[in-house]
């Protein structure tokens, strides 16, 4: 199979979130305790920010 016949499985992915570069790792299995915490730190930061 050549290069360009490959499917894209790049499990990284970068982004940038006000000036700053955020750099995103997948794993091939989703781990449930991992998205948890991923979103109670985002409801936690919204509560934090809109509190003010």
């Amino acid at each position: 199979m050549s290069k360009s016949e490959k499917p894209n499985c790049d499990t990284r992915m970068t982004v940038t979130v006000q000036g700053r570069e955020v750099a995103m790792q997948f794993t091939e299995k989703p781990n449930p305790q991992v998205a948890l915490q991923v979103k109670q730190a985002l409801i936690g930061n919204y509560l934090a920010v809109s509190s003010k």
